[in-house]
């Protein structure tokens, strides 16, 4: 596809890489946004929100490296940080260590007010901005398919993938279908979010339609079966998926989602006199 978006005197600018910093700039922006809209700026959220990127960074590198263990130990004399570096990314992942890290540096600083909804708007425009470098710049994209949107590479675009089977033939633009997801999300909790009663949840949803919609998308991606016919990130999805429904279920149970009934109405004394 367009693996490089710019390139001028040994200067080399990837088209992936252009994209997922943009999303990432464009997502802070919104949060930013958020947080100063309900007031919440301060030198704590400030250091939190700093470790959630290093968290987030961090985790979409780990969380894949037990699907190319060979590849971390078969490296000799390179340092461990170079392979974290040179390794593949998950977003997955990301969300994932953004989410732990934010956890744990709450408790460090001893903030509990909740963030999650100002998280909730900016991180699905950040993903479907750094989606659009993964279509760009990424193949396979998918499965092959008959339908009429399925899109196929040139075979010059393919050479320069080490494995690209389905290349050639119409395939399943599996970005494509994360874009419009995305966007959608981002349009709903924008419009909706109002009827969201409790602080941090419109995240915890948007997160739990993430991770079914990812979960569905992957049957129709190129991403090699691991165990059980399921994917590497279909195998990660699962707990995490369980950890969110069981929120919810104890949430219901709790009766937290409940209205209180009304208070009786009581007369005025003028009403009692009139």
């Amino acid at each position: 596809m367009f693996p490089v978006l710019w390139q001028s005197d040994g200067l080399v600018l990837y088209t992936h890489d252009f994209f997922t910093v943009l999303g990432l700039v464009v997502g802070l922006g919104v949060y930013y946004y958020e947080l100063r809209r309900r007031a919440m700026l301060s030198y704590k959220i400030f250091w939190i929100s700093l470790i959630a990127i290093l968290g987030g960074g961090l985790g979409c590198r780990l969380i894949t490296a037990w699907e190319h263990l060979s590849y971390y130990t078969n490296q000799g004399g390179v340092p461990f940080t170079w392979l974290v570096a040179h390794s593949g990314k998950s977003i997955i992942g990301g969300i994932a260590g953004g989410y732990l890290a934010i956890k744990i540096s709450k408790k460090a600083f001893n903030y509990r007010i909740s963030t999650g909804d100002c998280y909730a708007p900016a991180i699905p425009l950040a993903m479907a901005i750094g989606r659009i470098g993964c279509f760009l710049a990424e193949l396979p994209l998918g499965k092959p398919t008959e339908l009429p949107w399925g899109i196929a590479a040139t075979a010059d675009s393919a050479s320069h993938f080490v494995s690209c089977p389905y290349c050639l033939q119409n395939m399943h633009p599996s970005m494509i279908y994360e874009i419009i997801f995305h966007l959608i999300a981002f349009v709903v909790i924008l419009r909706f979010r109002h009827l969201v009663i409790v602080q941090g949840d419109t995240l915890k949803l948007y997160l739990l339609a993430a991770a079914l919609f990812r979960f569905l998308v992957e049957f129709v991606r190129a991403n090699p079966e691991q165990f059980w016919g399921l994917t590497g990130p279909q195998i990660v999805l699962i707990p995490l998926t369980g950890l969110l429904l069981w929120y919810f279920i104890r949430q219901l149970r709790k009766g937290v989602y409940r209205m209180p009934p009304a208070p009786p109405y009581e007369l005025t004394i003028e009403e009692k006199v009139g």
